[in-house]
Parts: C-alpha cells; sequence; structure tokens
C-alpha cells in the first residue's frame, strides 16, 4: 500500500473516544475543524481573486442581494428593529411589509455600522457584502466536520470540507457579495443534522428543534426540511420506545415550539406573534407548533406501551397541528403564492427557476442538481450496508432519510438543491475513501489512474461536470446553450456608472419599471418603484405587468393610478423581452418600436447608456 493510502486505510477510523490524529493518521494538529477552516479559507481566497471585478462595482447578480442591503440600509438609517415595511417599494400603497428577517440583517448591518467610522459608508459596505458570506461559509464548514465527525467513520470529517468547496449549488449561496439568505439556510439545516447525528438527548433535541425555528424565522421554506426531521424523531420513538428517542422527540418540539416564538418575537415583535401571513412565520405556524409540542408531550407522558398506539398518538398530534394552521389562517392550505394575480404568475413566478421544479430549467442543469445526491444516497446505502452495529446502521439512516427528503425537495424546488447537496456529503465521501483506497492499491499504473479518477468523480462538480459531459454526447439536446448565459449584469439592466449617476441627478420620483429591475434601482439610486420581484407586492406587480403588456391607452391609468411619475426599462433584459414578444400590440412592444404613447415623453440620457427612460407627462 502506498504512503498517501495509509492514513485513510481501512481500520484506521477511531473509535468512540479515540484522539481524532488516530482517525485519520494525521499530525495531531490537523484536526476536521482545521482543515475545515483551512480548505474553506483557500476556496474563498479563489473566489474573491475571480469576482474582484463585480466586488470593485459591486455588481450584484440577484435581484434580492440588492434589496438586501436597502433593508439594512434602511435599518441603519433609523428604521424600526421590528418594521420591515420597505417604503420605497409601492409608495402610493404605503409601503410593503417584507416577509424577511432582521437575523440575517443583523451581522451585515452590524458589520458597516462597526467599519462606517473608519471606511464610510460605501467602503463599509462594500467591504462586509464581500467578507461577510464566506465567513458564514466558514461556519457551514465548520459545522460540517464536527457534525460528519458523530458517523461510524470518523475520516469522512477529514475529507468533508473538500465535498462541500466543490458542491456549486452551496458555494454559490456563499460567495462574495451574496447576502440574501440562502447561505443562513442551508447553514441551520446542517445545524440540525449534526443534532440528529448525535447520540440521542433532550439537549440534542432542545438545539436541533431551536435550529429549526431559526430557520422558519428566516425563511417558511424551511418547514419540509424542520418536519422532516420532526418525522425521524417520531418514526423512532414509535418504533422502538427508546427513553431517549422519547427525550429527544419531546426536546425537539419543545425547542421548535418555544424558539419559534422567541425568534418571532425577537424580529417583529409583538405584532409577529399575531399577524397571519403564509409566507413566514406567523400565527398560523406559531400555533401548529404549540399545538404539537403540547400533543407529543402529552403523548411522551404517558409513554403508550403498544407500537400502534404510539403510532396512532403520534399521527393525530401531526393532524392536530395541520388543523390549527388552517383553523387560524385557512388560506395557508393553498399556500403562499396561491393569491398571485394570474397575470404576475405567468410573467413573473413561472420564471424564477429557483421556485420552480427540476425540469422546469434546462435539461443541462438537471444533471448538476440530481448527480451529487444520487451519488451521495448510493453511498450512504453501501454505508449502513456496511454498518457493523445497530448504531452504525442508526446513524447511516439518519443521513438516508435527510437525504431522501432534501432530494426530493429538490426536484420540486430548484433552490432546495443546496440542502440536499450537503445531505450528500457523507456518503459521498464515503464512497470516494474506499474507491480511492481500492484505486491506491492496484499494482498498474494506469489501471490505478483510471481509478483513481473514478474515486474523485464522487466530488459533487466533477462527477455532475462527467455525467453532463457524457449525457451531451448521447443526448445533444442536453448540451447547455452557450446563448443562455450573460456574464455582465450591467449588460442584462443597463445599469452602468454613468447611467446611475445620470438617474440619481433627478428629483426623487416613483419609477415604473420591468419587475426585474426595480431592486437595482432600489440599491443603486435614491428612487421609489411601483413594484420588485417580491410576491407581496402583489397589486402593483399585476399593475405594472398590465402597463407594459397591455393596451397602452389604458396603461396610462395604471400609471398615475400607482403615481409613477418616469417609466424606465432596459430593452435587453429578460423580462422587458418576454413582454414586448408576447403582447405584440402592449407598451412595452410599442416602447420598443419607438412608438411611444402621447402621455410620455423621452428623457435623455447619457451617451452610451442603454437605460430607456420616458417621463409621464402632466395630466391634461
Amino acid at each position: 500500500m502506498s504512503t498517501a493510502a495509509r492514513p485513510f486505510a481501512e481500520g484506521a477510523a477511531a473509535t468512540d473516544g479515540a484522539p481524532e490524529s488516530v482517525a485519520g493518521g494525521f499530525s495531531p494538529w490537523f484536526t476536521p475543524l482545521r482543515i475545515a477552516l483551512i480548505v474553506w479559507t483557500a476556496m474563498s481566497i479563489v473566489a474573491v481573486i475571480a469576482q474582484w471585478h463585480a466586488i470593485q462595482i459591486l455588481e450584484l447578480s440577484d435581484t434580492d442581494d440588492a434589496m438586501r442591503m436597502a433593508q439594512v440600509r434602511d435599518l441603519l438609517a433609523g428604521q424600526s428593529w421590528w418594521d420591515l415595511t420597505q417604503y420605497r417599494v409601492n409608495p402610493a400603497g404605503g409601503g410593503v411589509l417584507m416577509h424577511w428577517s432582521r437575523i440575517v440583517d443583523a451581522p451585515i448591518a452590524l458589520g458597516i455600522w462597526l467599519l462606517k467610522p473608519l471606511l464610510g459608508q460605501a467602503l463599509a459596505e462594500q467591504v462586509v457584502m464581500t467578507v461577510w458570506p464566506p465567513l458564514l461559509g466558514a461556519a457551514l464548514s465548520v459545522a460540517c466536520a464536527l457534525g460528519y465527525r458523530n458517523l461510524p467513520d470518523k475520516r469522512i470529517a477529514y475529507v468533508a470540507p473538500l465535498y462541500l468547496v466543490t458542491a456549486g449549488f452551496i458555494v454559490v449561496q456563499l460567495r462574495p457579495l451574496r447576502v440574501d439568505h440562502h447561505g443562513w439556510q442551508i447553514f441551520l439545516a446542517m445545524l440540525i443534522l449534526w443534532q440528529a447525528l448525535r447520540p440521542a438527548s433532550r439537549q440534542a433535541g432542545l438545539i436541533a428543534g431551536a435550529c429549526g425555528a431559526a430557520l422558519l424565522a428566516i425563511s417558511i421554506e424551511g418547514l419540509p426540511v424542520v418536519a422532516l426531521f420532526a418525522g425521524l424523531c417520531a418514526l423512532r420513538w414509535a418504533l422502538h420506545a427508546r427513553a431517549d428517542d422519547r427525550v429527544r422527540l419531546t426536546g425537539y418540539m419543545a425547542g421548535l415550539a418555544g424558539g419559534a416564538l422567541f425568534f418571532q418575537f425577537l424580529t417583529r415583535g409583538p405584532m409577529g406573534l399575531v399577524g397571519r401571513w403564509c409566507d413566514s412565520l406567523s400565527a398560523p405556524y406559531l400555533g401548529a407548533f404549540a399545538v404539537a409540542a403540547v400533543a407529543v408531550l402529552a403523548i411522551a407522558a404517558v409513554d403508550p406501551a403498544r407500537r400502534w398506539v404510539r403510532f396512532a398518538a403520534l399521527g393525530g398530534a401531526g393532524v392536530l397541528a395541520a388543523a390549527a394552521l388552517v383553523a387560524i389562517e385557512p388560506l395557508c392550505a393553498a399556500g403562499p403564492f396561491a393569491t398571485l394575480d394570474p397575470i404576475v404568475v405567468h410573467y413573473w413566478y413561472r420564471n424564477v427557476l429557483e421556485g420552480q421544479p427540476v425540469w422546469a430549467s434546462p435539461p443541462h442543469s438537471v444533471f448538476f442538481v440530481v448527480v451529487p445526491w444520487l451519488i451521495g444516497l448510493i453511498g450512504s446505502l453501501f454505508a449502513w450496508r456496511a454498518g457493523k452495529t445497530a448504531e452504525d446502521r442508526r446513524a447511516w439512516t439518519t443521513v438516508i432519510v435527510a437525504l431522501a427528503g432534501a432530494s426530493a425537495l429538490s426536484l420540486l424546488v430548484l433552490r432546495s438543491a443546496g440542502t440536499a447537496h450537503l445531505f450528500a456529503i457523507p456518503g459521498s465521501a464515503w464512497l470516494g475513501l474506499r474507491g480511492w483506497l481500492r484505486a491506491r492499491q492496484i499494482a498498474s499504473l494506469l489501471p490505478r489512474v483510471i481509478a483513481s479518477a473514478l474515486a474523485a468523480l464522487t466530488l459533487p462538480m466533477l462527477g455532475s461536470l462527467a455525467v453532463a459531459g457524457l449525457a451531451g454526447l448521447v443526448f445533444p439536446a442536453v448540451k447547455a446553450d452557450p446563448r443562455a448565459v450573460d456574464a455582465s449584469v450591467a449588460k442584462r439592466t443597463c445599469v452602468d456608472p454613468p447611467t446611475i449617476a445620470a438617474l440619481n441627478h433627478m428629483p426623487k420620483a416613483a419609477l415604473l419599471t420591468p419587475i426585474d429591475l426595480g431592486a437595482p434601482l432600489i440599491f443603486w439610486t435614491h428612487h421609489a418603484m411601483v413594484a420588485t420581484p417580491h410576491h407581496r407586492n402583489k397589486e402593483a406587480m399585476a399593475d405594472t405587468l398590465r402597463v407594459f403588456t397591455g393596451d397602452p391607452a389604458k396603461a396610462e391609468a395604471l400609471v398615475r393610478k400607482q403615481q409613477a411619475s418616469l417609466i424606465v426599462y432596459c430593452a435587453g433584459a429578460n423580462d422587458f423581452t418576454r413582454y414586448r414578444r408576447e403582447a405584440k400590440q402592449g407598451l412595452a412592444a410599442q416602447l420598443y418600436a419607438g412608438k411611444a404613447p402621447a402621455w410620455l415623453e423621452p428623457v435623455a440620457m447619457p451617451a452610451g447608456s442603454r437605460l430607456a427612460v420616458w417621463r409621464v407627462k402632466p395630466a391634461s
């Protein structure tokens, strides 16, 4: 056996309580924690270098990052911690109450507040937006190393950071300038899994439940993950009636219900406890969690001896919780987007691919979603089969259940792929380690190299590229379309420094723009926007779309209703292009053709600017 393979040789895994240096064969200094920090730091340096141009000009690739910074700026300017209204969106309607959480705002605002006296507002923002996402990623890397250290094969904790930094759907949410909440979702999901892999105890349950509550306070999208781990805790106790499983379950439910109340009051105040919103943590969910927690605690206190009674009682608790949710707010039974106007669904919601099923994405990208978790699932199943004890198989069952649930969710909601790939790391690493060790034992050079390369394909990005490349050779239709990728945010939005300067020299006004342009202009200018890509502003979004796609003569009334004095658009933007192509007689098509209605007049912009600005003439 080669020297390189010896540290990870079969049988080198530490038994419980053995030093980590023994587990990996490394110097005692190279613990999983330090390896995690070293690998993530190296990746982050590369990411900063690769994105240096975007960092210099604050070229934000996602509209939610722009709106997040607007929310942080308002907080630093004196807006109440409990007031999450964005007053510069839909000014005619008094603003829009955002469904976001101050948990995400807090570290960004704190960093800017601390650095502003030294660097000034603009540079402080630039530094924090560059540094904070990788710092959150470092915390995730540490959580992976420490959480996966609880698996039977301790070596996985040493290589997990390498699998993490090659998981594109995770890294993209923790790159410089990516300040929105998706990185938080992945981090908190890992904390829950970490506690699920620990020996069953009330403390592990309480911590996992509190992390689940924080996840839901940040985004109600985390509800399937939180429910999945609640179901796993319940299933284990229902099946085996172990006392430690019972206290873990009660701890989880108490941590979830109590944590939800705590985080909701902390971030939204008293109104947050009585508000009834289906798209964020609010009274319907708080009531459901409280009912579920009380019911589970009561069942656990009785501790039924018969398995079928435990199953029936816990199932009844779930039904009661769902009934409480619907009783408090019946609209929640239809989902958070059920009340959107059909025109908003057609032109906006269905085109937000991250919120759509995986089959709504280009065929080529499907491989990058499915392959990593499929490899992880295969590896986890093999690891379960190779488990030497019931506790070994119990740990791998936790991974398999978490991964299966997250993987199914990623098929239905594309942005869930990051969590699925996170849960795939243990199985992929287990498979990769064994493949690598077997490869290093091959005497012949060429077969050894080939086998080693195959082992490397368990890394998420390499495996996805290989499968997508092979599929593209066999099925040309699944090849990536290079025309679909536009590397320049400025080109997509027409927002460049001269254009921004010109807009900021204009008196403050309400701008009516295509949906996707609103948030960047909120970030870069002092103007208000009729609509941005945020669904709670559904009426103004619908009016905006009817302006651009409807009869220009009728559009005037809608523009004046929204008190907009300027119409602004980027002719090459995806959403504006969709408006004019699908509604060939609409305002967008006429403006593109140079046929502006009489109630609009052009506004001169700097030479070379591609942003079109039209002033709404005073009503006659």
